[in-house]
Parts: C-alpha cells; sequence; structure tokens
C-alpha cells in the first residue's frame, strides 16, 4: 500500500552550491537498470523513490520527478500516456486490440485495459502545448529498462524550475508513452544519455551528448564543479538531500574514501559512463566469525534508481549459503527460511579498492507475502555487481561527473548535527584516495590480483601509485595502453567448502601486490 506523499522540496543556493531536499515515498516498481534480466526480476518490491517537485514550462507546470544517479536524462509524462489508470476507460475492446510484436508499444490502441494501473496522476503531468516556452528538436525519445520498461516520446527543450532556481532551454524528453508512472531527473555522466550510443563511432543528430541538468548548473555559474553529494538517510526515514557542488560533513563519520570509475563495458569504449568503481570483495561478519565470501576484482555499479542489487550467481550463492537462504528461483532473489530478528547484528562487509563499508544483513531485506526476501538478484555471465539504494542508505556518497569519480564514506544518521557544507572547487574537501586507489579493475583478467582474506591486513594496505600513473587515471586505462609490461597470471579462487573462512597466505599476498606495483615501475 502506497502511504500518503508527503513533499518537501526546499532550494538553497547561498553560495556555489545547489541543495534539493528530497522525499522518499514508496512505489511498487521493480528496479529498471538495463543490467537486470527481466526473467530474474520478477518479483515486486516496495520502492524507495526519491522525489522532488519540479516546475517545467511557461507557464510553469509542477511535476514530481524522481531523482536517479543512474540516468543521464530528463523526462517528464504527458497526460495521454495508456499506462496511466486516468486513461482505463480509453483502451481498446479485445477485438480492437494490437499487437506490438517484438516491439514495445507504439500507439495507445496496442496497450490492453488490464496494463492501464499507473497512479501518474499524482506525480502530475506536463502538457508541452500548454508551454509557451517548449521546442522540439525533431529527436525521437526512446529508453529501455531491463524490467521490461521503456518510455517513447520525443525531445526538446524547455524552461526547468526547481526552487528560485531557473535553468532555460534545458534538454528534457516528453513521454505520451511509458509503462513508468513517475518521470525522471537524471543526474548521470553524459556518456550514459539516451541521444547517445557510446558503442557507436557514428556522431550526429542521431547520436550526440548534450548538457544535462548537473552539466547546465556549472554552465549557468551555480557551481564550480560539476559534483554532488547524495545522503539517503537510514533506511524508513521519509527525507534525503543532494548537495550540487557542495559536501556536507555532517552527513557521514570515519573517512571520506575517494575511488577511479572504471569501465565494464570496455569492449564499448575506454571512458567510464557509470558511476562504478572497483570492489575488492565481500565478507561477511557472523555471530561466530568473519567470513570472506569473495575476493576477485569486480567493477560494482552504485545506483540510486535501483531497489535491487545484482550480484554473479557465483557471489550470491555464497552470500545465501552463510545466511541459510537459497537464491530464489522465480524472481532470484535470495529466500531466507524464516525471518530473521531485529536484534540480528550480521553484516556485510564490502571492500572497495582497500577501504571497507559495512552494511547490517536486514538492510537488505525485503518482507513479501509473509516471506523474507534479501534483496541480491543473482544473475549468470556477468561480470559486473551493482549495489542500489539498499546500499547506499548506509553511506554517503559524492559522485564527481568532471574528475569520473566517486567518493564514500560511513552514512552518519545524527539528526541533531549542524549543517557543516563545503563547496566542492577542486578535489572534493577532507577526502583522501582509497589504499588501493590506483590497484583497480582491468578489462585485461591476467592483471587482475584477488585480495585473498578481506579481514587480513593486506586488504586494506596501501599500495603506492605506479611511476607512470597520475590522479584520475586507473589501471584499466594503463594495462590497455601499455604493451612493456610483465603479467602476472591470476587464477580465479574456488571455493569448495564456502561455510568456512577462506585464509590466504600473507606472504604471497604481499608477494602479488609488489609484483603488481613493480609492472610500474
Amino acid at each position: 500500500m502506497v502511504k500518503p506523499l508527503v513533499l518537501l522540496s526546499l532550494l538553497a543556493y547561498a553560495q556555489a552550491y545547489v541543495k534539493l531536499d528530497f522525499t522518499k515515498t514508496p512505489g511498487s516498481d521493480l528496479a529498471k537498470r538495463d543490467v537486470v534480466d527481466p526473467e530474474a526480476a520478477q518479483l515486486t518490491f516496495d520502492k524507495d523513490q526519491y522525489i522532488v517537485e519540479v516546475a517545467v514550462g511557461t507557464p510553469p507546470q509542477k511535476v514530481l520527478l524522481q531523482i536517479d544517479t543512474g540516468s543521464s536524462d530528463l523526462f517528464v509524462i504527458e497526460e495521454s500516456n495508456p499506462y496511466c489508470k486516468n486513461n482505463k476507460n480509453k483502451a481498446p475492446k479485445k477485438k480492437d486490440l494490437e499487437s506490438p510484436g517484438d516491439d514495445y508499444p507504439r500507439t495507445p490502441n496496442q496497450v490492453p485495459k488490464s496494463d492501464r494501473t499507473l497512479d501518474c496522476k499524482k506525480y502530475g503531468f506536463y502538457n508541452r502545448n500548454e508551454s509557451s516556452t517548449f521546442n522540439s528538436n525533431g529527436t525521437d525519445l526512446f529508453i529501455t529498462y531491463g524490467d521490461n520498461g521503456f518510455v517513447r516520446g520525443t525531445w526538446g527543450t524547455d524552461s526547468v524550475s526547481v526552487g528560485n532556481l531557473n535553468l532555460s532551454n534545458l534538454s528534457i524528453g516528453v513521454s505520451p508513452m511509458t509503462n513508468t508512472s513517475t518521470g525522471i531527473l537524471g543526474v548521470g555522466l553524459p556518456g550514459e544519455e539516451s541521444t547517445f550510443n557510446y558503442s557507436s563511432n557514428v556522431t550526429g543528430p542521431s547520436n550526440y551528448q548534450y548538457s544535462n541538468f548537473p552539466i547546465r548548473l556549472k554552465e549557468e555559474g551555480l557551481i564550480e564543479k560539476i559534483a554532488y553529494s547524495i545522503y539517503l538517510n537510514e533506511t524508513g526515514s521519509k527525507y534525503g538531500s543532494i548537495l550540487f557542488g557542495a559536501v556536507d560533513h555532517s552527513k557521514y563519520q570515519g573517512p571520506l574514501y575517494t575511488f577511479p570509475l572504471v569501465n565494464s563495458k570496455y569492449k564499448e569504449g575506454s571512458d567510464p559512463f557509470q558511476f562504478e568503481i572497483t570492489m575488492n570483495g565481500v565478507g561477511l561478519v557472523g555471530k561466530t566469525d568473519n567470513i570472506t565470501l569473495y575476493d576477485q576484482k569486480l567493477p560494482t555499479l552504485l545506483d540510486s534508481g535501483s531497489t535491487i542489487s545484482l550480484l554473479p550467481r557465483d557471489v550470491a550463492d555464497l552470500v545465501a549459503q552463510q545466511v541459510n537462504g537459497t537464491v530464489d528461483g522465480k524472481g532470484n532473489c535470495i529466500k531466507l527460511p524464516k525471518c530473521p530478528s531485529k536484534k540480528d547484528n550480521q553484516k556485510l562487509i564490502f571492500n572497495f579498492s582497500g577501504a571497507e563499508f559495512s552494511v547490517n544483513v536486514t538492510d537488505f531485506m525485503e518482507k513479501h507475502k509473509g516471506k523474507c526476501y534479501l534483496q541480491f538478484s543473482a544473475l549468470d555471465g556477468i561480470n559486473f555487481a551493482l549495489l542500489g539504494d539498499n546500499f547506499m542508505n548506509n553511506v554517503y556518497t559524492v559522485f564527481n561527473l568532471d574528475d569520473k569519480e566517486l567518493s564514500l564514506a560511513q552514512a552518519n544518521y545524527n539528526s541533531s548535527l549542524k549543517p557543516d557544507i563545503e563547496e566542492i572547487k577542486d578535489t572534493v574537501p577532507s577526502a583522501v584516495l582509497a589504499p588501493q586507489y590506483y590497484n583497480t579493475f582491468s578489462a585485461d583478467p591476467t592483471a587482475t590480483a584477488v585480495t585473498g582474506n578481506i579481514f587480513a591486513p593486506e586488504a586494506t594496505m596501501s599500495m603506492a601509485a605506479p611511476a607512470n600513473a597520475s590522479r584520475n587515471s586507473s589501471l584499466n586505462s594503463t594495462f590497455n595502453s601499455s604493451s612493456n609490461y610483465s603479467r602476472v597470471q591470476m587464477k580465479k579462487r574456488t571455493y569448495p567448502n564456502s561455510s568456512s573462512s577462506l585464509q590466504a597466505n600473507s606472504a604471497i599476498l604481499i608477494m602479488i601486490a609488489a609484483a603488481i606495483t613493480a609492472m610500474f615501475l
């Protein structure tokens, strides 16, 4: 059941930063990233959406949009959308229902009455014909998501206002047909824009990048750096915030670590276009001991627009075994034999480039029809992981689009602290490089080392930068551009008995680390 929406939309830009407070509202959409296998996402969980009020057009038309770090486009929905339940009475009769074939629907007569269920009205509609400042550029809008979600429409420009801030001629998509209930305010990298095919060598009217919302903020002089920080707040809270061009030091505790972005889709280009960083391993702080579940370098996407998290099947199987669960064959989430106690203090440990972050296992749990699941989708044949908002609720995240870096710290839920906001003018203030910043996921599997026991000191030790490395460069680009280095063959670790802790020989790990560093000296 969807709770009543209580919206708070505040904007402040006292100096060179923009602050948006958003409302977390539960919905029922599936996780929507393009990395999800449609057949692997059949369980529908309540989904937190991060909603801001936006005014589009002249005169302004108020709509509620979902902030999404995994999307780069802004699109709004028109009232004629046949998937909205306000258009249920316009559904074609069975004899008049047309088949879209293997494609997504293009006309209202291809959308049956049974699919016209979205409560779009509560999020507001946009009418391009009622805006004197809308201009179409004649380009088709088409976005698909992995849960069979899609958006059809047209591209254009219009004025967009949030609070007292107004951006004129901002690129927006206008959709008269989509099976998503809310429009999106995407704040991702320009390489993720739906107008651009990263793997295509052709540029022009049908394949281009544009200045999206965060880029326009810098172009208008409202921020100095195309960077923003997100505080999703703890699970169950109603509000969160996003700071464009600044960091709020009161929202995190401990070190703020910086990581270089990497690219799991390296075959489509070397430049990162998603917020992926290197995960060195996953561990479990159990009831009696610490257990390393996985110790391979894995590119990991952080995405606030996804409710569930995705893991390679072998990693998900190991997590399931340690919590006495099973990977659900229908939804590919982890089904628990019984719902854990609120006092359950087991934690999952995620090691990113030598920096560790802990999350309560129960933070990944969702109750569905009386059964409890861990919201991890297990997929075969993938070479990456995705951590959605069930992870991001636990961390403070800084997305640096200018430098293609990402910074993480453990979130601080102490709401009594006064804001401590500092602008991002160059590097992220107070952030430090992750201990193994330069030792990242590589497209060359022979150059990717294992970390062994992630609870051993070696897993978090600092590694010196290679002699030919510079800030914002990763070993991924170094491996792909250099032909004069000695390769160290690293084999994937096997787990004959995943219920026992993995043991690593410290001396061997040190030798491996030294060998990797020596390749660049």
